[in-house]
């Protein structure tokens, strides 16, 4: 309930003051978890979507062949505040019996559990996240209208994609998320998140 929670103002957003704790957990490693995030697709903005159409031709090559015709890649476009053009679309899910789920985002690869849009960047000396989905590469932090929250209360977590693994050491969750909470609040953002711990040490 995101009634319960208190706000950190960071950029006219409201960040969960509970990314400011510190927990004994790391992240999740692909090995383990099988991509298991990205067994039910997801909805990203239609100008996200452009230009992954726009790279289809590079694209292609890190997918399995009966993967390869893009106009099967999307569906389900319908109104949605939260992304820029106000409009989102669904990637595809596609079976896949080599996955514990059953069925995974069309751009999941079997071979790896990879995703074939950071795989396609990385080989083609782009950032990681350039082609990949916003609310892809945020996972496990979300946001909703102005909040920014670690989203660990859902069914994705409950069914295998927790993002989480136990550690022995404590560290403050806006540190083993940091690349997420840098792409959502930026660099000044982020530094502003970690001079609040400082203040309060």
């Amino acid at each position: 309930m995101t009634e319960s929670r208190e706000w950190i103002v960071i950029n006219d957003r409201r960040v969960d003051r509970r990314l400011l704790e510190a927990r004994p957990t790391r992240r999740c490693r692909t090995a383990e978890c099988q991509s298991w995030c990205c067994t039910g697709g997801v909805w990203l903005d239609l100008g996200e979507r452009d230009k992954i159409l726009a790279n289809a031709e590079l694209i292609k090559p890190h997918l399995p062949p009966e993967r390869h015709d893009e106009t099967g890649w999307f569906e389900g476009e319908d109104e949605h505040p939260d992304y820029p053009t106000g409009r989102a679309v669904g990637t595809s899910v596609v079976a896949d019996p080599t996955h514990r789920a059953g069925c995974t985002c069309v751009f999941l690869r079997p071979e790896d559990r990879y995703c074939a849009l950071q795989v396609t960047s990385l080989v083609n000396g782009q950032h990681p996240w350039s082609l990949k989905p916003f609310y892809c590469a945020l996972h496990p932090i979300t946001t909703e209208y102005d909040q920014v929250m670690l989203d660990d209360d859902n069914e994705i977590y409950i069914e295998g994609g927790n993002c989480q693994r136990a550690a022995e050491t404590a560290v403050p969750l806006y540190e083993v998320f940091e690349a997420e909470l840098r792409l959502v609040l930026g660099e000044g953002g982020y530094e502003a998140l970690k001079q609040i711990t400082v203040g309060q040490s």
